[in-house]
Parts: structure tokens; C-alpha cells; sequence
């Protein structure tokens, strides 16, 4: 990936309302990072991320700015086992999950995990629950091509 930010027009003007819209100032490093994750087909790890952002924000940075904007709902830290975090841009529209091959790494994503049926599955057996507020999901197996190795 390129350290050039690759938005322009209404696609900075849309990143820039969504860092306001969650009370972050719009600084360029916030916006390259963002229009990074806005970018990626497939969540990034913060070494990558810092590498895509250059020398907009060090790697310390953007940890924290990725940090914070999982907190405020922006984006998501997700674990896929690969003994680092990664990061994708959350997207209320289009709910989706992981899978990982445990071989070679690869990650591809895939929908249909019937949420509201296992929520509420989930509370039925908890008495300690009232209710689910978020889900995460990642399956781990092995893709074809290392099967077949």
C-alpha cells in the first residue's frame, strides 16, 4: 500500500465527518489511517497499517488512534490468531465474519451467522446476562490449497 492518501472531494469530507462525528479532530495521520482501513479487503495488522500510513503516524500512534477508534465504534480489533491485532473499519450495513487457515494464514470473509438466534440462545443458557450489545466471530481450519499439501 501506498503512504499517499488516496481520498479526494466527498470521500475526505465523508472521512472527515466521521472522525467529528465521533469527537476526534481531523488530522491528516487520523484520515490516511482511516482511508486506509476504509480501503483493505481484509482486516490489517498495526505493523501494516503504519506502513501504509508512512510518515503520517509512527507505529506507537498508530496503535493508539486505532485504539481509539475501536473504542468509539469506528473500527474493530479483531483476533486471528496470528500473535498480533488487526483492524477493520466497522460496517454496520454488511455484517461479516472470519475465516483464517491455520497453515498458511489467509483470511476471507463470510456472512450468515444468524446472530439474533445465537444471542438469544446464548442468554437463555446465562443467568447473568441481559443482553448482547456486539459479536465477533472467527473460524479457524484449513483453506484447500494446504489441505491438498
Amino acid at each position: 500500500m501506498s503512504a499517499v492518501p488516496r481520498y479526494q472531494g466527498e470521500d475526505r469530507k465523508q472521512l472527515q465527518n466521521t472522525l467529528r462525528d465521533a469527537g476526534f479532530r481531523s488530522t491528516e495521520g487520523r484520515l490516511v489511517l482511516l482511508s486506509t482501513l476504509k480501503r483493505a479487503r481484509k482486516p490489517l495488522s498495526v505493523e501494516k497499517l503504519a506502513a501504509a500510513v508512512g510518515s503520517h503516524l509512527d507505529e506507537a500512534n498508530v496503535y493508539r488512534a486505532l485504539e481509539a477508534f475501536s473504542a468509539a465504534g469506528i473500527a474493530r480489533h479483531v483476533d486471528l490468531q496470528h500473535g498480533h491485532a488487526h483492524y477493520e473499519l466497522v460496517d454496520e450495513k454488511h455484517d461479516h465474519h472470519h475465516i483464517v487457515c491455520t497453515s498458511c494464514e489467509m483470511v476471507e470473509d463470510f456472512t450468515g451467522c444468524e446472530y439474533e438466534k445465537l444471542a438469544g440462545k446464548a442468554l437463555k443458557q446465562t443467568g447473568t446476562f441481559a443482553k448482547v450489545t456486539s459479536h465477533s466471530l472467527e473460524l479457524f481450519g484449513v483453506c484447500n490449497s494446504c489441505a491438498k499439501a
